[in-house]
């Protein structure tokens, strides 16, 4: 099965396709190549504050590619903290490559991320995107670690919460640094569409 036929099969949320993926040896690159391009779509589906900043179109380009960089990072730290609630809470040890490999397809949902920019229906895609990718990483956890339907809700339960408090330690400072990237590759601070609303309403 290649690459894009493993991403139809995620998206249709298959067991199979995660189980494939976790046996084949380009199966990190087709990963980390989901992954990205689903950070790019993510941050153009966010795009607005570019625009209303008037960002250069380089400087657009850029920005988006910085942002599906970010979005990987923030995938290494989602793959990290599942794999430790799947082996040292469950007791499933397995290859940290293999977490890496099937967390990153199940980012395919993302791939749709642009569709956030969509009028009047973008936060309900955003959400519905959202939890789209949570039942994919449910699906790929299992797949991989060999779990059973809870100990995978479980498992991504406790993974994002262990996420949000590696975010918030040892992430902290590679997160700012992203955040400052972002604002040197826009050549500008860059404020959100809310903020000009409120300006517009003083």
């Amino acid at each position: 099965m290649n690459g894009l036929a493993l991403v139809g099969h995620a998206l249709t949320l298959d067991r199979q396709a995660f189980v494939l993926l976790d046996q084949g040896a380009a199966g990190l690159r087709l990963s980390l190549a989901v992954v990205f391009v689903a950070g790019v779509s993510a941050a153009a589906g966010q795009s607005v504050a570019l625009f209303v900043n008037r960002v250069a179109p380089r400087r657009f380009v850029l920005s988006l590619l910085l942002s599906g960089a970010v979005f990987t990072l923030v995938y290494l730290f989602w793959s990290t903290s599942l794999w430790l609630i799947a082996v040292y809470v469950f007791g499933r040890p397995r290859p940290f490559l293999n977490a890496l490999r099937t967390v990153g397809l199940a980012y395919s949902p993302q791939l749709f991320g642009f569709l956030v920019l969509t009028p009047y229906f973008g936060s309900f895609i955003a959400a519905a995107l959202s939890v789209w990718n949570l039942l994919a990483i449910v699906v790929a956890t299992r797949a991989v670690f060999h779990l059973t339907t809870l100990e995978g809700v479980a498992s991504a339960a406790l993974g994002w919460i262990l996420l949000q408090l590696l975010q918030r330690t040892i992430g902290r400072p590679v997160l700012g640094l992203g955040r400052r990237l972002r604002v040197a590759v826009a050549g500008r601070r860059l404020i959100s569409f809310d903020e000009v609303l409120e300006e517009g309403e003083a």
